[in-house]
């Protein structure tokens, strides 16, 4: 099975055939320096990871992807060439439990979980954790209906004919054999990721290989309100032009939709400051539920042009996917704000109304654009 109108890539430095472990050959389909920026990214684990290790090109290409993707995911030990690539730091995330202890020599948090998310990261577990990944991923683009349709045409309802796929419950003894059996592969993994430390500051830096990944996003807690109504102050003061509402106004100043059903509010954080901010709440009326409202969008000037704003609208709407019976999002921004729409347009927003001198700006007055996006028809 695959998602309805996506295309599959098959990267490599040539088209030339690969063989794989089992001797299956694979034939790539695009090239590294020929191929589109993708929407997911997704690393591959197994034998043949071990020389990407220490391959600056490969390293090279994957931060490049990663910059502009919606999803950086990986599969098993595939999540071995995002920590080297720089892009697990201060991250959740698993790999094979063979190999999961090396995740945190890249800064990652491991998480002994089949498949973790972090944001826009989703790395999956060893080999068979691949399916379990793969519905977690297309519940994230199509959601959850979509997802189901693919696990009923696989048949995927596992009732293993043994406990043992994981080493808590697997025999000791048994654990032992495979400890053994892989002491040869995990040793020349060990020696290339010591080799890897010692590549020069352009790949190993931990600052540097920060700014090369998009940046970390994730749900703002409570304890995050001080940094929040910090940046919300800094841009009803310093950027009053681009919102219809002014720092005088009575309107809360902190999280807005703590609490509140099906809405959140995300942050977006670079070296552990918070540099952006979005919210989405979703219509408490019956018979308005099927919409959610997205406002409250701002993005640190110092960050501009790096991609945060992107990665904060993605993250909505792909947490917005998940929700049910949710139709569609709307917003509103000012007719100026040329930079803002056009961010919007890109992700498939649509303007749909125009009130002109909706805003009164001093002696001026700017018109207010309506737009949505459907989630699903």
């Amino acid at each position: 099975m695959e998602i309805p109108d996506g295309d599959i890539h098959l990267f490599w430095k040539t088209r030339e055939p690969v063989a794989c472990s089992a001797g299956m050959r694979l034939y790539p389909t695009t090239t590294l320096d020929d191929g589109p920026l993708v929407n997911v990214l997704c690393i591959p684990g197994g034998v043949g990871i071990n020389p990407l290790l220490l391959d600056k090109e490969v390293q090279a290409w994957v931060q490049r992807q990663a910059s502009a993707a919606q999803f950086v995911t990986s599969v098993c030990t595939g999540a071995l060439l995002l920590g080297v690539a720089g892009l697990l730091a201060g991250r959740r995330a698993t790999t094979h439990w063979r190999y999961h202890d090396l995740l945190a020599r890249f800064g990652a948090i491991p998480v002994k979980e089949r498949v973790v998310r972090d944001g826009n990261l989703i790395t999956g577990g060893g080999v068979t954790a691949g399916i379990d990944f793969g519905l977690v991923l297309v519940t994230a683009l199509r959601g959850q209906a979509a997802a189901e349709e693919i696990q009923l045409a696989l048949e995927y309802a596992p009732e293993p004919p043994f406990q043992a796929g994981r080493p808590e419950d697997a025999p000791k003894d048994i654990v032992e054999v495979v400890r053994r059996r892989t002491e040869t592969l995990r040793a020349e993994r060990e020696r290339m990721m010591g080799a890897w430390r010692k590549i020069p500051p352009s790949l190993c830096d931990k600052s540097q290989r920060h700014d090369l990944r998009t940046p970390l996003v994730r749900e703002l807690r409570q304890d995050d309100d001080p940094a929040y109504r910090s940046l919300w102050r800094d841009a009803l003061q310093q950027h009053a032009q681009y919102f219809r509402i002014a720092a005088g106004d009575d309107v809360p100043a902190g999280i807005p939709t703590r609490g509140a059903e099906d809405s959140f509010t995300l942050g977006a954080f670079e070296k552990n400051a918070l540099v952006g901010i979005i919210s989405l709440e979703r219509d408490r009326g019956v018979k308005l539920r099927h919409k959610a409202l997205l406002f409250r969008m701002f993005v640190a000037p110092e960050v501009a042009g790096r991609g945060v704003g992107k990665s904060l609208l993605q993250e909505v709407l792909s947490r917005a996917q998940g929700i049910d019976d949710l139709r569609y999002i709307h917003l509103t921004v000012l007719e100026r704000n040329q930079r803002a729409r056009a961010l919007y347009r890109s992700l498939g927003f649509v303007d749909f109304a125009l009130e002109p001198e909706a805003v009164r700006m001093d002696a001026d007055y700017a018109g207010e654009v309506q737009m949505m996006r459907f989630l699903r028809r």
